[in-house]
């Protein structure tokens, strides 16, 4: 074996008993150890391949979130604030050297870093285009020199090799959905190797990520303690497999409809839900405990997300951002820096709790938008109230102060709302919302009290992405009534599967007794899949990818940005009515917005490794 030096952190040397969850979001240090050293120790070994589970160094998202970029801007801390949303048809942010980053993103300018000069490459920055094939080659070279490992039992090679190969597809897969079709380096190469690599196509690649994550399948645990939770599953790496593939079956990477791709990703989600069904240990957590699943994280958080980052028990401080998304600035939220405004394109899409349309042409819209009339519909989706901030809106942090949310541009009487500061020129001041909404779904109690703690919760892939991903690639494969097929163990239809997750918000099921749940052609079918997807993952950090899987990233209803603007007329009454916000916070995304572009020096290593179109 050749005698280099490679790096392990050093926080996994003193583990010990420690817990996953315990040191996941810790920062590493470096020790040095030769190859000979570390794959002859079944101990460094594991340490090894565990580095790669220390989310601040490999999958952390700088607080701006320029996915093609820095993991630290300006000097600014490592942070997860899933904000790719911020730059989607789903909210924006109205403050100050944060937001101009996102206007800049939300009008094309993905700047790869040495072409921007307010994004300058500098040494100490870790890249994450380079980062992400350091983990890879750590995740091959576990997997090379295993059979170096001659003091290790049968079940602790598993180990090792079952994170490996699942790590490896993680971090190809985040590759893939950023940057496009990429080699497929399934071995650790050294200098001398041939570095002239051609890329992929986007399908190819999925197809190969989810052959990793079947690898990872065969020797990953059935159930991960939560004591031990930040460590993958068999149900993760299946689930994660049949992402892969339903990546590889969508309009982007497959504009020929290629019926196969359609049928492999259902069969693998169907698969993993049968896996599921057969564990008796993973389920969708009740609706009152839904919110949980991000923040306040308790134990039933860990029977649904598979497989995430866990900040926990975070503190925060006044005068400090919130661990995940800014602060609302009203003293009944802590006086943050200032809250995501959330579209009028993203709360449209939850509709009356009956499962009827949002109609902005009536007057229970322009009078009670959220609540309804209490004749024609008594309230919205129960994930509305548990994902938006609106006015009117009981809300416990308000309720301290013994009002409701306040939200409005103007009033007969000139009063001010509390959560809508307004500036002399009738704009809504920086920090406020421009679109008469915020979001609240990841808002904890804790992060309005000072010193208080919370664990926030980050997830790559939940039960209910799984449920999703299955309904949608079984109508596409078998239509939306037909059972299962070449499944094992597994025979639910896309409409039935869809329905037990509309089952857990108390909304009704989709059938044809009703016109507005009447299921429809698979087009039409796909529609109300694609609104589920929508409601049910909303600021997760996936709505942006999902744009670019299903080719609308420059859809005029997505480019469209629309928000309420709100006259105070009485007391209690109010008058809404939907207006195109402020050109600021318009879309404007073409064609090579569909992949990011790679940074110059990455596509010098020979003339078969291409740049992305249109960069």
């Amino acid at each position: 074996m050749k005698y280099r030096i490679i790096y392990i952190a050093t926080l996994l040397l003193i583990l010990g008993n420690t817990s996953c969850v315990d040191y996941l979001d810790k920062s590493p240090d470096a020790t040095a150890f030769s190859e000979e050293e570390v794959f002859s120790s079944y101990e460094k070994s594991q340490q090894f391949i565990d580095q790669l589970l220390i989310p601040s160094y490999w999958d952390a998202d700088p607080w701006d979130d320029l996915a093609w970029g820095n993991e630290k801007i300006n000097g600014l801390p490592l942070q997860m604030n899933g904000s790719r949303d911020r730059i989607t048809d789903d909210c924006t942010v109205n403050t100050g050297s944060m937001g101009e980053r996102m206007w800049r993103m939300r009008k094309g300018d993905f700047y790869a870093g040495q072409n921007d000069q307010d994004f300058r490459w500098e040494p100490n920055h870790r890249m994450r285009f380079i980062v992400k094939w350091r983990a890879i080659r750590i995740a091959n070279m576990s997997i090379a020199y295993i059979d170096q490992l001659t003091n290790a039992t049968e079940e602790q090679r598993a180990n090792i090799l079952g994170l490996a190969y699942f790590m490896r597809a993680h971090f190809y897969f985040q590759l893939v959905q950023n940057w496009g079709g990429m080699p497929w380096v399934d071995a650790p190469l050294d200098p001398t190797s041939d570095m002239d690599l051609p890329r992929d196509d986007y399908a190819t690649s999925m197809q190969k990520i989810a052959e990793s994550f079947d690898m990872a399948a065969e020797y990953l645990p059935e159930v991960v303690p939560s004591s031990e939770w930040g460590r993958p599953s068999r149900l993760a790496a299946m689930a994660y497999k049949a992402k892969a593939l339903l990546w590889a079956a969508s309009p982007f990477a497959n504009p020929d409809n290629n019926q196969q791709l359609w049928v492999d990703a259902a069969v693998a989600a169907g698969e993993a839900l049968a896996e599921a069904d057969q564990s008796g240990y993973y389920y969708l957590v009740p609706l009152e405990k839904w919110r949980n699943l991000f923040h306040g994280v308790g134990e039933d958080t860990f029977h649904e997300v598979l497989f995430g980052i866990l900040h926990k028990n975070k503190q925060w401080k006044k005068g400090q951002p919130d661990w995940r998304y800014s602060g609302i600035k009203s003293k009944a939220f802590g006086s943050g820096s200032g809250g995501e405004p959330v579209m009028e394109n993203l709360a449209q899409c939850f509709t009356w709790s009956n499962g009827d349309p949002i109609d902005y042409s009536t007057e229970e819209f322009k009078k009670t938008p959220f609540t309804g009339d209490g004749v024609n519909h008594t309230g919205r989706d129960p994930r509305f109230d548990l994902t938006l901030l609106y006015n009117g809106q009981d809300n416990p942090m308000t309720a301290r102060e013994g009002r409701k949310v306040e939200i409005w541009n103007e009033a007969y009487d000139n009063s001010v709302a509390e959560e809508l500061k307004i500036d002399g020129q009738g704009s809504p001041v920086a920090g406020y919302t421009i679109t008469g909404y915020y979001n609240w779904k990841l808002k904890a109690d804790a992060n309005y009290r000072n010193n208080a703690r919370t664990s926030h919760l980050f997830n790559f892939i939940r039960l209910a992405d799984l449920y999703l991903f299955y309904a949608e690639a079984a109508n596409r494969a078998w239509g939306p009534n037909s059972p299962a097929q070449g499944v094992n163990g597994f025979s639910k239809s896309s409409v039935q599967v869809l329905n037990e997750l509309r089952a857990r918000a108390n909304m009704p099921a989709f059938d044809n007794s009703t016109p507005s749940l009447s299921i429809g052609s698979v087009e039409e079918f796909e529609q109300k899949i694609r609104n589920e997807v929508r409601i049910e993952t909303a600021f997760e950090g996936k709505r942006f990818y999902h744009l670019r899987r299903w080719y609308l990233m420059t859809d005029p209803g997505v480019m469209e940005q629309r928000g309420l603007y709100i006259k105070k007329t009485g007391p209690d009454e109010f008058e809404y009515s939907v207006v195109r916000v402020d050109e600021t916070h318009q879309i404007q995304w073409e064609e090579k917005h569909y992949l990011f572009p790679i940074e110059n020096s990455n596509i010098f290593l020979g003339p078969n490794f291409k740049q992305n179109p249109g960069w």
